[in-house]
């Protein structure tokens, strides 16, 4: 059996492992081919082509990028490009731009709820936080601040460093879900540019965990439609912890639309054993082509 993951997460972005820490657990768990796809950046990336960790896992390159399609955000993972494109700094750029914004936003939010405390002073704390949890790293994995690329789980971090909540289901239900936080999707490009920035690295671009969105049959098929139209290449079939009665129906829609097939398990954290790096089904469902059959 052969353990593919393409989507996982780094201190890059919102995951608790470094590159190398992320890469060696994939390592132990008998990860084959592995993406980290972090949000909206690519340092992992860069760190691990210049500190090259011991094993024979087959990495390959990604990115999770933010969007937005009538009214709701939706992820697109982009997969197998290179990290010497000249456009990609720029894609990187306008994310990042887009995400520092976003935080700015969320703090202000909370300070409407926490008197004791302004939006920059929020702001700096979280960023202290997500900086703090880089330099925890044993492998030099540290990004100056304004690279780090901080979202709502940092802001629960924090909120549940300061006794606001318990844990982080708690911070999302309490203060960071989005009737309190706002239109967070003002922050985001279209849909349809974000599959065009991925096609323009020569890049895969892949509809992330579609069954996440909630949204009914006859939308989101209206979204997989939208996202093949804009030059899609394919969805996310199966994750960690996705039921059998999902993986089949996202097969179904694979089919019908004419995409590949993708699967990650969306790893952040090793404290969630359910969402674990490598945790995935030993097959695809039946007729469908796996994105990783198209690469070299």
């Amino acid at each position: 059996m052969i353990s593919i993951d393409l989507h996982s997460h780094t201190t890059a972005s919102d995951g608790t492992l470094d590159p190398v820490e992320l890469y060696d657990r994939a390592q132990e768990r008998n990860v084959h081919t592995l993406a980290i796809t972090d949000h909206d950046t690519v340092a992992a990336h860069y760190f691990l082509r210049d500190h090259t960790p011991e094993g024979n896992i087959r990495l390959i390159t990604g990115i999770e990028l933010s969007t937005t399609w009538s009214g709701a955000e939706i992820h697109i993972v982009g997969l197998n490009f290179s990290l010497d494109h000249q456009d990609l700094n720029m894609v990187v750029k306008a994310q990042g731009e887009s995400r520092r914004k976003r935080s700015h936003h969320i703090a202000e939010r909370l300070a409407r709820r926490l008197p004791d405390w302004n939006a920059d002073q929020i702001f700096q704390k979280v960023l202290e936080g997500a900086v703090e949890q880089q330099q925890n790293s044993s492998h030099g994995f540290i990004l100056k601040p304004d690279e780090v690329q901080i979202g709502r789980p940092h802001f629960a971090r924090w909120l549940i460093s300061e006794d606001r909540c318990n844990d982080m289901d708690a911070a999302f239900r309490k203060y960071l879900d989005n009737s309190k936080i706002g239109n967070l999707k003002a922050f985001w490009p279209r849909m349809s540019q974000g599959v065009s920035w991925i096609r323009a690295l020569g890049g895969t671009a892949v509809l992330a965990h579609p069954g996440k969105y909630r949204m009914t049959a006859t939308k989101l098929r209206a979204l997989i439609k939208d996202f093949k139209l804009a030059g899609g290449h394919a969805m996310e079939v199966q994750g960690s912890n996705h039921p059998h009665s999902q993986v089949e129906q996202m097969a179904r829609y694979c089919r019908e639309f004419n995409l590949m097939a993708s699967q990650g398990s969306d790893f952040h954290n090793p404290n969630y054993p359910w969402v674990d790096v490598g945790r995935l089904p030993p097959s695809l469902p039946e007729n469908l082509k796996p994105v990783w059959d198209t690469w070299k």
